[in-house]
Parts: structure tokens; C-alpha cells; sequence
């Protein structure tokens, strides 16, 4: 039997009283994760419960300190976003989403105290990376640059050419989100260089999926290239008369294919490269199952109902 040395156990009682103290710290911010979460579902109720239960499964089934880190970082950054989409009031004391979210980004870069409870929650988080050795704050810039592009663009109808819509979305999808998720799981973050196809293929479903409700808010996600050759114009954008537009269902219907070669691209570059089981679950549930199915359909042609609800 082996007998642990008096330092060892000291270590040990040490880093049980730290955990404790985090998850003590996360109970205290419970009411706020449970109204983001609330609100979530009621915009896809099936979607959020299918999402909060995979966090508890890896949370209590695989590792809980990486699950507890997901649940209050995915709640303090999807409430940001929720501010930049006008989901939620912008809280008291800012001019702008543009504003909140630049505060954010200034809190990281910064390290100064926080200032509101989504801040005092990512500050949680991060400590509660440390204890898996993982950093997050470059990830999260990424995140948050990407999501002040969208604070400064929304309501405004902008074209922008395709390589500054790139270059937005993959610092929001690869470098951010999908780079975050590999170190989340305990994989190579450089790893996620073989699943750029798979984050590309994800950005085109829901860019097509939220056509309707991002033009409503201002955002258009067509380049200034498409929107030339397939003469579709800033003014139709903006009163609606896309529905039986056909520049618009060939746009769907290209970004539909080229979605669905990059889910193929994405599978021959990941040959001979294993992940760990959760990972694996947590690609096929959250990143191409659903975005496969949709793609084909929308492939296929079925996309109308997608506009015709804009009308």
C-alpha cells in the first residue's frame, strides 16, 4: 500500500479546497445561467435542451471541472451575443452593443477587476480553466472582435467583399469556437487547422438557416462579389424582395453544395486522425448532423419556406 507523503496531501487538500471554492463561486451565479439558458430555449427549445444536457453528460460522466468551465463560459459569452443580436435589453450605462462589447474585450486584454456578473462569470471561468491547464482568452478575443464586427454592422444593410466576411467568421467559428472546443476536450488545439472545413460547413447552415431574421436585423452575409454576379441589390435586401428572387434561391443553392463539399473535405483530411470519444460524439451532434441534413435539403432545393416567412 502505498502511503502518500505529508506534501502530497497538503497539495491535494489544497487543490480540493480550490475546486471547492470555484464551484461554491458558480452556485452563487446559478439564477443568471438558468435565465440565459431559459431564454435560449425559448428561441429553439429543442436545440438549447439538447445542447445543456450533452454539458451535463460530459460534466458528470467525463470530466467535471471541463464541464463546469463550458456551462458558465458558454452561458457569460452567449449573453453577449444575445446583447450584440438584440435578444436582451443593453444593459444600463452603454450607448451601444458595440460598446458593451468592446468593455469585454478590454476586460481581457486588460486583467482589471470585473465589472458586472458576465464579467465576474468569465473571470470564473478562466479560473476554472487553470485547473485543466488551459488558456481561453485568445479564443475569446477572437469570439468577441468578431461579435463587435457584428454590434457595428447590425441594422446597417453593409455589403462587405467576401474575403472581410472570411476573415470575420473564421475568427468567430475556427479560431475561436472550434480551437476553444478542442481545448475544452483535452484535444491538440492545433488540431482544429483539420476541422476548418467542418467550421466553414457549419458558418454556411447558419447563414442560411438565419437568412431571414439576419436581414431583419440589418446583417447581410452575401459578399459584395455574389451579390454583383448574381445581381441581387442592397435595396431588395432591405425591403424583402428576395422571396422569389432568382440570384438569392442560386446563392442558397450554391452555398448549399459548397457546404456540403466541405463536409467531404473536412472528412478526407481527418483520415487517420482519432479524437477521444466525447469529441467525436460532440462533432457529429453539434457540428454535422443536423447541418448535413439541412444542407442537402436546402441542396435539393427545398429552401422557399426560408424566405417566404421574410415576406
Amino acid at each position: 500500500m502505498k502511503i502518500e507523503s505529508l506534501e502530497t496531501l497538503a497539495k491535494q487538500h489544497e487543490e480540493q479546497e480550490r475546486r471547492a471554492g470555484f464551484h461554491a463561486e458558480a452556485t452563487s451565479y446559478a439564477k443568471t445561467r438558468e435565465d440565459i439558458f431559459a431564454r435560449l430555449a425559448k428561441r429553439d427549445r429543442k436545440g438549447t435542451t439538447i445542447f445543456l444536457k450533452g454539458i451535463s453528460a460530459f460534466k458528470y460522466f467525463s470530466d467535471r471541472e471541463r464541464g463546469a468551465f463550458l456551462e458558465n463560459y458558454y452561458a457569460a459569452m452567449r449573453h453577449i451575443d444575445d446583447v450584440v443580436d438584440g435578444d436582451v435589453s443593453l444593459p444600463e450605462g452603454y450607448e451601444s452593443a458595440a460598446q458593451y462589447v468592446q468593455e469585454k474585450i478590454d476586460f481581457i486584454e486588460t486583467g482589471r477587476l470585473p465589472r458586472d456578473e458576465i464579467e465576474k462569470i468569465l473571470a470564473l471561468s478562466f479560473k476554472m480553466a487553470t485547473e485543466f491547464k488551459a488558456d481561453f482568452k485568445q479564443e475569446s478575443r477572437d469570439i468577441l472582435y468578431s461579435l463587435l464586427f457584428d454590434a457595428k454592422r447590425h441594422g446597417t444593410h453593409n455589403v462587405f467583399d467576401e474575403n472581410t466576411l472570411h476573415d470575420h467568421f473564421f475568427a468567430l467559428d475556427i479560431r475561436g469556437t472550434i480551437r476553444g472546443d478542442l481545448k475544452i476536450f483535452g484535444e491538440d488545439p492545433d488540431l482544429y487547422q483539420i476541422l476548418e472545413p467542418l467550421g466553414e460547413a457549419v458558418r454556411i447552415y447558419y447563414n442560411l438557416r438565419d437568412f431571414r431574421d439576419d436581414i431583419k436585423a440589418g446583417l447581410v452575409n452575401i459578399s459584395s462579389e455574389d451579390c454583383k454576379r448574381l445581381n441581387i441589390s442592397k435595396r431588395e435586401l432591405i425591403g424583402n424582395y428576395y422571396e422569389n428572387h432568382p440570384g438569392v434561391y442560386a446563392w442558397f443553392k450554391e452555398q448549399a453544395e459548397k457546404g456540403l463539399a466541405l463536409i467531404e473535405e473536412y472528412h478526407r483530411k481527418r483520415k487517420g486522425v482519432k479524437f477521444k470519444p466525447a469529441t467525436e460524439v460532440a462533432l457529429k451532434l453539434y457540428f454535422e448532423n443536423k447541418e448535413k441534413v439541412f444542407l442537402t435539403a436546402v441542396a435539393s432545393g427545398k429552401f422557399e419556406k426560408i424566405l417566404v416567412k421574410a415576406a
